[in-house]
């Protein structure tokens, strides 16, 4: 991987997290999606917003994960550790801050696969004067698809130090403005798209959305794409 992450205006911060207990101990951003990883979903939404890509994570040594220390290389992006551990997303933020000195991060988890360039044009275009973040229909933040200003960093920093991690707290905190449903329900004629995969049901329902109908672009590449089951 290239060192030295770019210095910009804004960038786009994907935290790629590590072994997921709910997924049977594998990192979610090596799982298969019709051919393709869900690492490399997110990384094609986001290609063509023409800003700089960082890569984010907790881990200090890739070595015991082969698989996803492969799947990070082969993207060619800058990776930032964080600087505190066992701190969560909070942590994943303070390395994107300090590692790009970025006015703006727009910050994404990796398991987020049905998100679309236009959506996240868009949501850049809303966060060019404060941090903002998504509210779903049923009044959830959605924090990990979000636009951070560097105003909140004085804030950020409190909160690891007081080990306050929670990062829907955080967004409350720096008043953070919301964005709801009803102003970016066009982008998502679905229903899916703030969809994550945080159990192997999740996971199972992306794989059937995208071999089975979902994105007709999907449907001849998903013939012998496995489909992965764990279990419960």
């Amino acid at each position: 991987m290239r060192s030295g992450p770019p210095v910009a205006d804004t960038v786009v911060a994907v935290l790629c997290g590590g072994k997921s207990r709910r997924m049977g101990g594998r990192a979610k951003a090596t799982l298969i999606l019709a051919e393709t990883t869900v690492l490399d979903r997110i990384l094609t939404s986001t290609a063509s917003l023409e800003v700089p890509r960082i890569l984010v994570g907790a881990h200090q040594d890739l070595d015991e994960d082969p698989e996803l220390a492969a799947q990070l290389a082969a993207t060619g992006l800058p990776l930032a550790r964080d600087r505190q551990s066992d701190s969560g997303p909070l942590a994943g933020l303070d390395a994107a801050f300090a590692a790009t000195g970025a006015r703006r991060v727009l910050l994404l988890a990796c398991d987020l696969p049905f998100l679309t360039p236009a959506f996240l044009a868009w949501l850049l275009e809303q966060g060019q004067q404060g941090s903002v973040v998504p509210v779903d229909g049923n009044d959830r933040l959605h924090p990990l698809c979000a636009v951070y200003d560097e105003a909140c960093r004085a804030d950020l920093t409190v909160a690891l130090d007081a080990r306050r991690l929670r990062l829907q707290d955080f967004v409350r905190t720096v008043g953070a403005r919301r964005l709801s449903p009803d102003s970016w329900a066009g982008f998502d004629p679905h229903g899916r798209l703030l969809t994550n995969l945080n159990e192997p049901a999740d996971y199972e329902a992306a794989q059937r959305w995208f071999c089975d109908g979902g994105e007709d672009s999907e449907l001849k590449r998903c013939a012998g794409a496995p489909h992965v089951r764990f279990g419960r």
